[in-house]
């Protein structure tokens, strides 16, 4: 059965030749996005990264997008709030909601995709998960403008309806829950029904809330001519998760290009043949609010991602009943 959701994008702000060229891409990617009706954005952020991912300061980037967009949502999946002073993550992101006329979305993590930079930031690691409920509970408080916090300028408004929390846990999903914030699950799942699907459905049963749930879904979609091609364009990009699902105990021994597509849960091929994968993903569409689409690989060109993007809007988002933002 078909379903309205929104559609969004996840970029993890690839290395271009120069930085200059990288940051001028990713507004291309935005405004290109917009025009094809996706209604959000999402800038990974990256710490201390060593070119893998240019985006330390995903708000300052969406300050400069904001001035280039009118509707689509401009949001940070996810802000590392360990390292964050609330108070001026909260201020930052106020300013950014003003410039762009109330379009911030604020995804919230714990850092565990940043490992590395733990102790650049004199951050314990063991520490983050209550270090981010610390920082996620006073981020609120300073968006409502009570307590402590009273005198916000500029005002947050309507900024605290949309914060989302990254959780691995379900734990973390009812918590996220109880806040009324949206819940983020992240793609390069090799499982979803056991990984994310307990997650999914332990937040929308914990909700309560008169407004409904906001339940964003990641996942890489790749289109191609066929699966064939997706994979030949692929394989230089995904041999070193080789390593990583062998030291993460996901898979032993050699590993081809289709065994890492397969257990990082990458939908891939024709049209025809992604339509199939996600209506197989067991935690997908039957729980989503939005859907959000990483489609570039390591080497892939801001062209390369535009290309899949469009793809996706006019021949794959609609099967599943989206609609595009109207111009």
């Amino acid at each position: 059965m078909k379903r309205s959701f929104r559609l969004g994008f996840l970029t993890h702000v690839s290395a271009d030749s120069t930085p200059q060229q990288t940051y001028d891409g990713l507004t291309r990617l935005f405004v290109a996005a917009e025009k094809l009706g996706f209604q959000s954005g999402w800038i990974a952020q990256h710490h201390l990264s060593r070119g893998t991912g240019l985006s330390p300061s995903p708000l300052v980037l969406l300050s400069a997008i904001a001035a280039h967009t009118k509707r689509i949502h401009l949001a940070t999946g996810v802000t590392v709030l360990p390292f964050e002073h609330p108070l001026r993550l909260a201020e930052d992101a106020s300013v950014l909601n003003v410039l762009s006329n109330g379009r911030v979305q604020l995804g919230l993590g714990s850092g565990g995709a940043n490992i590395a930079a733990f102790p650049a930031f004199d951050v314990e690691y063991a520490n983050r998960a209550a270090l981010f409920q610390r920082g996620q509970e006073s981020l609120q408080t300073c968006l409502e403008g009570t307590g402590r916090y009273k005198g916000l300028e500029p005002v947050g408004a309507g900024l605290g309806d949309r914060l989302w929390h990254s959780h691995s846990t379900t734990e973390g999903a009812v918590y996220a829950a109880e806040q009324a914030n949206g819940l983020l699950l992240g793609t390069a799942v090799h499982n979803p029904a056991s990984v994310q699907k307990p997650l999914a459905e332990a937040y929308l049963d914990a909700w309560t809330h008169a407004v409904p749930p906001r339940l964003g879904i990641i996942r890489a979609v790749f289109p191609a001519a066929s699966k064939q091609d997706a994979q030949d364009v692929l394989a230089p990009d995904l041999a070193p998760f080789g390593d990583w699902l062998r030291r993460e105990n996901i898979a032993q021994g050699e590993l081809n290009t289709a065994d890492i597509i397969r257990l990082l849960n990458v939908h891939h091929g024709s049209p025809d043949d992604i339509e199939e994968s996600l209506r197989n993903d067991p935690a997908l569409f039957q729980y989503l609010s939005d859907f959000v689409v990483v489609v570039q690989s390591a080497s892939s060109t801001i062209d390369d991602a535009i290309g899949r993007l469009e793809i996706i809007a006019r021949e794959i988002a609609p099967r599943f009943g989206w609609q595009p933002d109207a111009a």
